[in-house]
């Protein structure tokens, strides 16, 4: 129970903590990751993020929304199948992305002060192994689910 509860809480400040530092921009702590992504890979598009955040398409579709309304990404069809879109930043978000980067990078450094390099290099890997872990083992029991 211990882990759950520490999991919980870490994601909970993290959000909070976020959620503060990134109103000034019009965003929010489920918002900046598309920031992030769109200006380092210009033209991805919206279907690629469902891999990378594994995250419900209706979330998506309602967040790229939201970031195209306020001015942050410009949307344009795909040369090869004008049903797709490719996201591209604008002004705006390269700015934002700038300081987003500042913003995670001081949590970052808040929440592992106190570790070694080695520690840090440690706790990393242990994160994603679970993380890994989580998705597989939901990807597996979806696909059982879909079979029944």
């Amino acid at each position: 129970m211990e882990f759950f509860k520490w999991l919980s809480i870490t994601d909970r400040y993290t959000k909070m903590y976020l959620d503060r530092q990134l109103a000034p921009l019009g965003l929010n702590s489920s918002q900046h990751m598309y920031i992030i992504k769109i200006c380092s890979e210009p033209g991805i598009t919206q279907d690629q993020f469902i891999s990378f955040f594994y995250i419900h398409p209706s979330n998506i579709t309602r967040s790229i929304a939201y970031l195209e309304k306020t001015g942050f990404i410009k949307k344009e069809p795909h040369y090869k199948d004008k049903r797709t879109y490719c996201l591209y930043p604008t002004e705006k978000a390269i700015e934002a992305n700038k300081q987003i980067l500042d913003i995670l990078n001081n949590w970052h450094e808040i929440l592992l002060q106190d570790f070694s390099t080695e520690e840090r290099a440690r706790f990393f890997s242990f994160l994603n192994e679970a993380g890994q872990k989580a998705i597989t083992e939901l990807a597996q029991e979806t696909e059982i689910k879909n079979k029944i």
